[in-house]
This record gives C-alpha cells, structure tokens and sequence, in this order.
C-alpha cells in the first residue's frame, strides 16, 4: 500500500507541475500582447507626430512667400530711387522729385540708409525749385497751367511764344479759344473732346492708381485717337509755390493702351496695353 500511495503521490505531481507550466505559458502569452499593444500605440503616436509634422510644412512656404514679397519691395523702391537720380542728373528736377513723391508714399522705416538718401535728394531738388519759382508765377491767376508741360508745349505751338512770358491776359484769350475750337471740332469726331477726355482720365486713376486729391491734372486730346494727361502735386514752402511733375501720360481712347513718357530719354513707353 504504502508504495502505491508513493506512485499516486508521485503522479498528483506530476500533473500538478504540468498545469502550472500551463499557466506560466499562458501569462506569457499576456504580457507579449500587452506588449504588442504597447508598441502598436507608440507606432501610432509616432505616425500623428509625422502627419503633424507634414501639415506644418505649408507654415514654411508662407514664410517664403513674404520673404520673397519683401524682396520685391526692396527692388521697387530701389528702382523709384534709381530713376529720380537719373531725372535729377538730367536736371528734370520737377519729375525727379514727383518720382520722390511716389517713394516716400512706401514706409521707409526699415530701410534707413535708402530713406536718408532720398531725404537728402528732396532736399536739394526743393532748393532748386525754390530758386527757379519765378514771381510771374507766384502772382499770376494762372499758376497751374504755366506749370503744365501740356500746356507749355501747345502755348507755343499755337503763339510762338512761352507760357513763361505770356501775361493773364495773353493766357486767358489762349484758353477762350482753345475752348471754342473744341466745341468745333466735337461735330467730326464719334467721342466728344469731353467725353474722350473723362474716359482717358477715369482709366488712368485706376491703371496707375493715383490719388486724385493729392494732385492736379490736366487733361487735353490733342489726336483722332490719343488724350494727352498730366499729373502734379502742388507744393509749397516759404509762401514760394511750385509743383512735383508726377506723370505725363497718353491714352487711345479706342484701342486703351496707356503710355508713359521717360522725361529722360524723351520717349513714351507702354504703361498698359490690353492686346
């Protein structure tokens, strides 16, 4: 009996020791899905770290974009300030310091050493054209229209004679006339001279984007197909009056090609052409 006993003893065991290497396999088995799960969620975590990462990209391209903006600003107030030394070097004072103008619209307040070069160009200019502002024009009724370069120009075509030296009186029949002939010459033309010239007017305050209370313009149509318009800001310093040349201008009121003439080199050049 007692060896029987040591056999079923021996057997119990056995049986025991297996099941509990049964259980030892299963929680195994536990701890490496656990795992698992474990490094599936990081995989997934590590996956939302490169989506995130790809979805900031577009922050780069915007930061590009303004530096490359920035860069054409830098050009183009380079350009203003280029083109008022050549006018100013060609002594065409009035336009170099309407192209100034134009420059000082920008804020300069990030580029100081361009800012103190154009400051001391104004400066000069202005010296200048107080000195030539003569007391004919101070005193005259007509003070922008001698200033026209438009005017100047068809004055002595028409007279001989510059708008300089001509009197009030000289000026006011020269206008009268000027008006009656183009109520004239409205009966052969499709456009009216008016209506061609407020058409040509509207279209350049949108293409160049003037500010219509900062200056004075004059406005003539002067061909079949071409209005001739000019634009000046008036200036003022010691009780001396003068004017900035902003802009001579043509426009073909039928095919709506602006130009823009180079007071230096004395050539109209294509500003807007629709073809």
């Amino acid at each position: 009996m007692s060896k029987r006993l040591v056999v079923l003893s021996a057997l119990l065991l056995s049986l025991g020791l297996s099941a509990c290497n049964e259980n030892t396999d299963e929680t195994v088995t536990d701890e490496e899905v656990n795992e698992t799960a474990v490094l599936d969620t990081a995989s997934a975590d590590s996956a939302e770290v490169d989506i995130q990462e790809d979805e900031s990209e577009p922050e780069l391209d915007e930061s590009v974009e303004i530096e490359e903006s920035q860069q054409d600003k830098i050009e183009q107030l380079n350009q203003l300030l280029k083109q008022a030394e050549k006018q100013y070097q060609a002594e065409q004072f009035d336009a170099a310091a309407g192209t100034l103008s134009k420059l000082f619209q920008y804020d300069l307040s990030e580029y100081d050493e361009l800012a103190e070069k154009a400051e001391n160009l104004k400066a000069d200019i202005q010296s200048i054209q107080a000195e030539k502002a003569d007391s004919t024009l101070q005193e005259s009724v007509f003070k922008e229209e001698r200033q026209s370069a438009i005017l100047s120009e068809e004055f002595l075509t028409a007279t001989g004679q510059r708008i300089e030296d001509a009197s009030d009186e000289d000026l006011a029949d020269w206008i009268s006339e000027k008006e009656a002939q183009a109520i004239t010459d409205d009966s052969e033309r499709e456009w009216t001279k008016e209506e061609a010239e407020n058409y040509a007017f509207d279209q350049l305050m949108i293409l160049e984007d003037l500010n219509y209370e900062n200056y004075f313009f004059f406005v003539n149509m002067t061909a079949e197909d071409w209005v001739q318009l000019e634009a000046r800001e008036a200036i003022e310093r010691d009780g001396v009056s003068w004017s900035n040349l902003i802009g001579l201008y043509r426009y073909n009121v039928y095919s709506d090609e602006l130009q823009k003439l180079d007071t230096v080199t004395g050539e109209y050049e294509t500003v807007q052409n629709p073809s």
